[in-house]
């Protein structure tokens, strides 16, 4: 009896050894697994036909765990490893993507950069610039009195900056610096710049033509002197301001920049090769009169060789170059520090879809330039809003455009021969290599490395490294096809649910609405050809292979078309086919070719194929993302853009790492069934979640909202036009408010129907439908004149000296039918004049052709500085019906009121300010209004 307790001991004590040998095999298995299989092994090949054998007092469960453990464990195990590794990719992108240098402050800009030899860019220095304009002056819009102050203070700032410029030059001369006495600074040269013009200007599908009057330009010029004054980088800038917007970053933050540059090249040794201009441009937003004016009028033009523009449509993240058109430029960009851009974006500009433009555009049209187009363009959901301010603007922004700026032209003054190879192209490849340097080579360079590209792929089919089958084949291009279009069914249902745009509020919220069931229908795809017969390691290599095949075709195709874009596709087809390299190499380091090659693929294959994949298209993803999804809340009312979002989530979704295509076939069907499973029921519960809880608007991402107040003077009405820029919800609801606070109803107005509702922002007129508002009673209600509350008469017959259009100089020749007259049009206290009319125009005055010779529909733009009241058309056009064929014109004039210092119209309190004034001042958090008074008459001249 005495030793029965030792028996179970001693059973106890053999379990656990047994147990600890399972453990040890399973480890040895995972570790084997980790690094080559990482998967149970295939149906088709040979099973383990070893049995366990329990012993005495073993638990039957341990077989169990063990199955567990062989087969699930190293299932999650491989999915886990490998999801983070994409995971930490992304937070390296991203990390990288955002960053932005330290801030210099005002006392460190006055010390000598150890790395420059000049004086150091102080962000601290422009934002100082950029709140006086966007805070103490405010909206800048061309005609008003804010765009004189700005005039004003712009002038005094440079003089100031030419003055200490003498002073510093002064003190080194005398020593007094310690620098050499030899050594000159830059000669420091100012114009001011006032002048009239006329150009077209298509935009949006329409034909615009436009004319400027008293439009104003400031100039500088840094130069060596003679020698170099007849070659010069120009720089540009605009400091005016869009209607509603009080500008910090478009463009108030350039305009510092450039400041602040000036400051910093005029108290350096002299420029050694070229001259540097600087304009700033008084008019930008009223459509690039001001830039025109200067490249074609102005007695510097001839001089220009190339131009840097510098825009602002966003207030965060890094600038980026947009466009560039010649070798040299793109070239020269690689001297920037901190370099963020790639041809994606020029060619994704050039089409069209993005639907905006820069003064870039008239100096290459008119001054037939070359050049660089540099752009903030992160965050634009407060671009041409009331929060465009500094306090918006990120840290560190100035500093890397400044940097960057100042980097490009001091380079390009110092060192390149502008004289030569300065001709047009867009055939150069140009990007970034994740903010660290830039890449550049000619478009017969890429082709001639896609060829190589293509040449090791068809290697690595020859020796059998790459096993694709037209079956495998088929399946990428339909999960390609997939991934595209089914989260447009995400779309669809939550616009079921009477919602729209919920993915707007956030940059990365698309990827969250629509990207789990972008993942799922390229997964299905794959599910549905998974072939039963092939072990799984068949199938995942025969997908990973058809990966880089369907990227080696696109790569040919788009290199045969000359895209320059297709750089891209290169990288990711050497990607997948140095992935199948480095798996057929290791395969065949352990012998397992055998006589029919190889029929699978080494977990690490999947990292090799992703790391280089994965980590650019995350880096460009941002880019893509931080510009197209705020972009859609300003393309107008008819654009689907919850399936334009979704189609370009599927093809991030894509693109993020297409080897997932093959690792879904790695634990066969039962394993990617759950896999689609799990993301059906995330994105079920995502949309559900979307569709109840997330707004598409708040207080920093506000729904774009425009107001006009227009008296027609023709038929009496005093109306209030309210639109909208995106087919976003919360319409209805706003026009509810502005009913009760004008107690009156609304009436809707298709923009497409009454095209002449919004001519004074013409062309955007096109997007805009209204809800129309009678002001007329709410201002006799309120005003403070009786006589006029009492009154019937037509609030619009007692506006003070209202625009009017003249007729002289009349003329008619009956042989051919053609009638001359000369249009005076007068506009004291009017801005941005907007005259259309139809007639099948023979000539005309401004500097411009024609551009029908059939009867054509003509909007003329006029835009004119402050105090400008007037402007005049000489025409000739064919009158059918003889000298009394009158010629009809409607004339639109926007008010100077409304835009900070604006005095009421003295129509005796009647409050035709006052109704903007109660617009503005009710404004929802939600809401970033564009407003303005107008008038509207009709002429018979």
């Amino acid at each position: 009896m005495a030793s029965l307790p030792g028996a179970p001991l001693k059973q106890r004590h053999i379990s656990i050894v047994k147990t600890d040998n399972v453990r040890r095999h399973t480890t040895n298995n995972l570790n084997n697994n980790s690094f080559e299989d990482f998967s149970p092994k295939d149906k088709n090949s040979p099973k383990d036909k070893r049995k366990s054998i329990p012993t005495s007092g073993q638990k039957a469960p341990l077989h169990g765990q063990n199955h567990d453990l062989r087969h699930q464990h190293p299932r999650l195990s491989a999915w886990f490893l490998y999801l983070s590794f994409l995971f930490i990719l992304v937070s390296l992108a991203f990390q990288i993507h955002y960053k932005l240098p330290t801030p210099i402050s005002s006392e460190q800009g006055t010390s000598i950069d150890p790395k420059t030899g000049q004086l150091r860019f102080s962000e601290e220095n422009v934002r100082k610039i950029v709140r006086h304009l966007s805070e103490d002056i405010g909206y800048r819009i061309v005609g008003t009195e804010q765009d004189q102050e700005t005039q004003d203070y712009l002038v005094q700032e440079l003089k100031a900056l030419k003055d200490q410029a003498q002073r510093t030059n002064a003190r080194q001369s005398s020593g007094v610096l310690g620098t050499s006495a030899d050594m000159t600074l830059p000669k420091f040269e100012m114009w001011i710049q006032v002048a009239d013009g006329s150009h077209q200007f298509d935009f949006m599908s329409k034909v615009v033509m436009k004319m400027y009057t008293n439009m104003t330009n400031i100039i500088v010029r840094l130069s060596c002197g003679p020698e170099c004054d007849n070659n010069a980088i120009l720089l540009n800038a605009h400091y005016d301001t869009t209607l509603g917007s009080p500008g910090a970053v478009d463009d108030a933050l350039p305009v510092g920049v450039m400041m602040e540059i000036i400051r910093i090249v005029s108290q350096r040794p002299a420029l050694k090769k070229n001259s540097l201009i600087f304009l700033f441009n008084g008019g930008e937003e009223s459509l690039q009169d001001a830039s025109h004016s200067f490249i074609t009028t102005h007695e510097l033009r001839n001089t220009v060789r190339a131009v840097i523009n510098l825009e602002g449509c966003g207030t965060s993240g890094p600038e980026i170059l947009f466009q560039a058109n010649s070798k040299p430029m793109i070239e020269a960009y690689r001297k920037v520090p901190y370099p963020h851009g790639t041809v994606m974006g020029n060619d994704l500009f050039s089409t069209g879809i993005i639907l905006s433009d820069t003064d870039f555009r008239q100096f290459v049209d008119y001054g037939n330039l070359t050049g660089l187009d540099m752009a903030v363009y992160k965050n634009s959901y407060l671009y041409h809003t009331h929060l465009d301010l500094d306090e918006f603007m990120e840290q560190g922004l100035p500093q890397h455009l400044g940097e960057n700026t100042l980097a490009l032209a001091t380079y390009l003054a110092d060192e390149v021969d502008l004289t030569e190879g300065m001709e047009h192209t867009k055939a150069v490849v140009y990007f970034d290599v994740f903010g660290q340097f830039f890449v550049s080579y000619s478009m017969e360079s890429a082709i001639w490395s896609h060829i190589v590209v293509c040449i090791l792929a068809a290697v690595s089919l020859a020796i059998g490294a790459s096993r694709p089958t037209v079956y495998s084949f088929i399946s990428v291009l339909l999960s390609f096809v997939a991934a595209l279009l089914t989260p447009s069914l995400a779309a669809l249902t939550i616009q079921s649910f009477g919602k729209t745009m919920v993915w707007f509020s956030h940059e990365w919220l698309p990827i969250a609405i629509f990207g789990p069931i972008g993942a799922a229908g390229m997964l299905f795809v794959q599910l549905v050809f998974h072939d039963k017969k092939a072990s799984r390691g068949s199938n995942e290599l025969r997908t990973l292979s058809s990966i880089q095949v369907l990227y080696a075709i696109v790569t040919a195709v788009a290199s045969g078309l000359r895209i320059a874009s297709s750089y891209f596709l290169a990288i990711y087809c050497l990607s997948a086919t140095i992935a199948l390299l480095f798996n057929y190499k290791r395969i065949s380091a352990q012998g397992k070719t055998g006589s029919l090659g190889i029929h699978e693929v080494k977990y690490m294959t999947y990292f090799v194929a992703s790391a280089t994949q994965t980590f650019y298209s995350s880096y460009l993803a941002f880019s893509l993302f931080d510009l197209i999804v705020p972009l859609t809340g300003r393309i107008g009312v008819d654009a689907p853009v919850d399936y334009i979002i979704a189609i370009m989530t599927g093809f991030c979704v894509f693109s993020f790492s297409p080897a997932l295509l093959a690792f879904s076939h790695r634990f066969g069907r039962s394993s990617l069934k759950r896999i689609i499973g799990g993301l059906l029921v995330l994105q079920v519960v995502i949309l559900l979640f979307g569709a109840a809880l997330i707004s598409p608007y708040d207080a920093l991402h506000p729904k774009r909202v425009f107001v006009q107040h227009l008296r027609n003077l023709t038929s009496g009405e005093s109306l209030m036009y309210v639109a909208h820029a995106d087919a976003g919800p919360f319409y209805a609801p706003y026009v509810t408010h502005i009913e009760s606070l004008f107690d009156t109803k609304a009436t809707f107005r298709s923009g497409g129907d009454n095209p002449g509702d919004w001519n004074s922002v013409y062309p955007f007129n096109q997007f805009l439908d209204s809800y129309v508002f009678d002001t007329a009673p709410y201002i006799r209600k309120h005003t403070t004149n009786s006589s006029l509350a009492n009154s019937d008469t037509p609030l619009t017959e007692l506006i003070q000296s209202p625009p009017k259009l003249v007729a002289e100089n009349i003329s008619y020749d009956p042989e051919t039918g053609l009638r001359k007259l000369t249009i005076l049009c007068t506009h004291p206290n009017y801005i941005w004049t907007v005259t259309s009319f139809d007639a099948e125009v023979i000539s005309w005055s401004m500097d411009l052709k024609v551009p029908s010779k059939e009867k054509f529909h003509y909007v003329v733009r006029n835009a004119g500085g402050y105090r400008t009241d007037g402007w005049r058309l000489d025409l000739e056009y064919r009158a059918p019906q003889g000298q009394e064929d009158k010629l009809r014109v409607e004339l639109t004039a926007m008010e100077t009121e409304g835009f900070g210092k604006d005095v009421e119209r003295e129509l005796e309190g009647s409050g035709e300010i006052g109704v903007m004034r109660k617009v503005v001042k009710a404004r929802q958090e939600d809401v970033a209004l564009t407003y303005f008074s107008s008038v509207l008459s009709n002429f018979d001249l």
